[in-house]
């Protein structure tokens, strides 16, 4: 009997050491697929920039690949416009309903809510673009007087339908996860529940509600489909540099409207992997940010 179960005790310890390396090894496969596809971004992106000279194609103002000038800039500037109107839209209102979802609802409505509110970041990004083209853009048009709704505005309303579930599920997550014991003690001192709301919990919250907006500019920053239907694909910055009811172009519509022409390996085609690489190192450093900050959150708040 001990010799089986000595046999038997050997062959489990056996059997999870197999599934520990399994796993260990697993565990690798997200991380050499990253290194692979960062690999193979920067090895076609970096000629646009030996090729056409860094400054020339960071700054330079006019992009018109078959005429062999290949400025990034209006598209970077086109790019910045739009997620940061969207951000103008979206913070306010995902800040605010986080609030009410936390705060102010009961508990057992909240779980109703949050799903619904979730499900708008499941809706496939076509759908928003077909709602920013054939809904907002004639609306724009018809209200301000022009003659395309395809707007940077057009874009920046479509995106910010697009991350205000990013921002309203992770806000309301880290505002519910204050501990109770901090509002009981403002209310004991004589605050309101918007005081300890506005002086207690935001600022407790304060690194989670801040990773969330940053979270959100990573999603809208690389977006493609519904910026490509709605901001009108006019690479040039607007005049005056602030007026949203100009069309203008993005980093990922330009993407995603030349590469299925470009010939591979032209200057065209590496300028376009350049986009992709200006891409990478703004969601690389956006994603790094956040998760800084959420390290910096305090123990009570969940981290994201």
């Amino acid at each position: 009997m001990g010799l089986k179960t000595s046999k038997f005790s050997i062959l489990k310890i056996r059997a999870r050491e197999k599934v520990e390396f399994l796993l260990l090894i697993l565990s690798f496969v997200p991380v050499l697929i990253l290194i692979l596809i960062t690999a193979f971004v920067f090895k076609e992106g970096l000629p646009a920039f030996t090729k056409i000279g860094l400054l020339n194609f960071l700054f330079g103002r006019r992009w018109a690949p078959y005429y062999e000038s290949y400025g990034a800039l209006p598209l970077l500037y086109g790019s910045i416009m739009i997620v940061f109107g969207s951000l103008l839209i979206s913070i306010p209102l995902g800040v605010s309903a986080a609030i009410f979802l936390a705060e102010y609802i009961p508990r057992w409505i909240g779980d109703l809510v949050k799903p619904i509110i979730e499900l708008l970041a499941a809706i496939p990004s076509i759908i928003h673009g077909f709602f920013g083209l054939m809904f907002l853009a004639p609306r724009i048009a018809e209200f301000f007087n022009l003659s395309t709704g395809k707007t940077a505005l057009t874009a920046s309303i479509t995106l910010s339908i697009m991350v205000l579930p990013t921002i309203v599920s992770i806000s309301s997550e880290v505002i519910s996860a204050v501990p109770m014991e901090f509002r009981k003690a403002s209310i004991a001192l004589g605050a309101t529940r918007w005081q300890t709301i506005r002086g207690v919990v935001l600022p407790t919250a304060k690194p989670g509600i801040v990773a969330s907006i940053l979270l959100a500019f990573g999603r809208a920053i690389g977006e493609t489909v519904a910026v490509l239907m709605t901001c009108g694909c006019v690479p040039r910055i607007p005049d005056p540099f602030w007026n949203y009811l100009e069309p203008v172009h993005a980093l990922t519509a330009a993407i995603a409207l030349d590469m299925g022409e470009v010939p591979i390996g032209s200057l065209h085609y590496h300028a376009l992997f350049g986009l992709g690489v200006i891409l990478f190192v703004i969601t690389f450093i956006t994603n790094t940010i956040a998760d800084l900050i959420m390290r910096r959150a305090p123990k009570g708040v969940i981290q994201v």
